[in-house]
């Protein structure tokens, strides 16, 4: 009997994705972020549980670099405590961004990247050790991995990493970072101010207007569709809308075609900035999965939410992997009976969320 299930662990307001497929008795496993510092110990937990010396990975997607992405990877590749190995690492360092000329980066960037150096892993092999990235024309690059899943990737293109080159150097240069000489320094968490909710009105939230996503660091984030026994998931990082949109529609061949899912893990969160109607016309998709405890930025967005509400397929489901006043507001008996959508949260106080597909 084969499997292929979706875990989103409790990485506090970040992304830690631990995707298992094939025989249920000898999984194949792909690990998608790291989550935030603290989400290390889930991480470790969730090796353990597997009682066995050494852990496996057909991959590791660093899908870009934001605290809350890349925290908890860097104690998982400097594997003190836990033996792990991947057939590949798939991670664009400063190295890869077009026009560099040196390989320094941001300081949690720079870590990863001098980790994964010192200990010579696998590094971005399936693109022949340059940015994993998605050109204007052709095919989108895919990829089968050992266990028998199929990887096309979404995002980033060329113009998107482009754009993260001066904002890493500024980076660099805050934290005191010599470029030859690169020290990996800690980075201070980002807050911004709190938002002040109104009453829950689906159709007005739904019908704002749209804003993009102005950060150059979720604009490089990869984004990949998985396909593995007959089921597809979506699972976006923190990546553009547009962007996905664009790539969905160059999949697909048409413009006028849909892409089934099973499966749509939400790009940022849940974020309103990153979910617009553009790109849930180009989706056919039920269930879509939500990782963040609303910590900082306050994610799911409402307007996000609405938006797959009012937009998305006529039988949503939303699935969360905390449950909190960010979430808990979309379990209304009376909002779920006139819009027709459904909500699945954790099964108990442990937070983290296991998505069968």
């Amino acid at each position: 009997m084969r499997k292929f299930s979706i875990e989103m662990l409790p990485a506090r307001e970040g992304d830690c994705l631990w995707v298992e497929y094939g025989e249920l008795s000898n999984p194949s496993r792909l690990l998608i972020d790291g989550g935030t510092s603290e989400t290390y110990q889930e991480v470790s937990r969730r090796i353990k549980e597997l009682k066995t010396p050494k852990v496996h990975f057909d991959l590791l997607i660093i899908t870009h670099v934001d605290a809350d992405h890349v925290g908890g990877v860097i104690e998982l590749l400097k594997g003190q405590k836990i033996d792990v190995s991947f057939d590949d690492i798939w991670f664009n360092g400063y190295r890869h961004l077009p026009g560099a000329l040196e390989s320094f980066g941001p300081v949690q960037g720079e870590t990863i990247s001098t980790t994964i150096d010192e200990k010579k892993m696998p590094w971005n092999m399936k693109f022949k050790g340059r940015s994993v990235s998605v050109t204007q024309e052709g095919d989108l690059p895919s990829t089968t991995l050992a266990g028998g899943m199929k990887l096309t990737l979404l995002s980033p293109y060329s113009q998107q990493l482009t754009e993260l080159r001066p904002v890493w150097q500024e980076e660099c240069r805050k934290a005191g970072i010599d470029p030859s000489q690169p020290t990996p320094q800690a980075v201070p968490e980002q807050t911004e101010g709190l938002e002040t909710f109104g009453p829950l009105d689906i159709e007005a939230l739904a019908t704002t207007k749209f804003e993009g996503d102005k950060s150059v660091a979720n604009g490089s984030s990869i984004a990949v569709l998985a396909e593995y026994g007959g089921k597809k998931a979506l699972l976006a990082g923190d990546a553009y809308p547009e962007k996905l949109a664009e790539s969905i529609a160059r999949l697909k061949g048409s413009q006028e075609s849909k892409l089934k899912l099973n499966s749509f893990k939400l790009p940022h969160h849940g974020s309103k900035h990153n979910i617009n109607q553009q790109l849930l016309q180009k989706i056919m998709c039920d269930r879509y999965l939500v990782s963040t405890n609303g910590n900082i930025h306050k994610h799911p967005d409402r307007e996000a939410i609405a938006r797959i509400i009012k937009f998305g397929s006529l039988k949503v489901e939303l699935i969360f992997n905390y449950q909190n006043q960010f979430t808990q507001v979309w379990d209304d008996i009376h909002q779920k009976q006139k819009h027709g959508y459904s909500t699945i949260y954790p099964d108990s106080k442990k937070m983290g969320k296991i998505v069968n597909l």
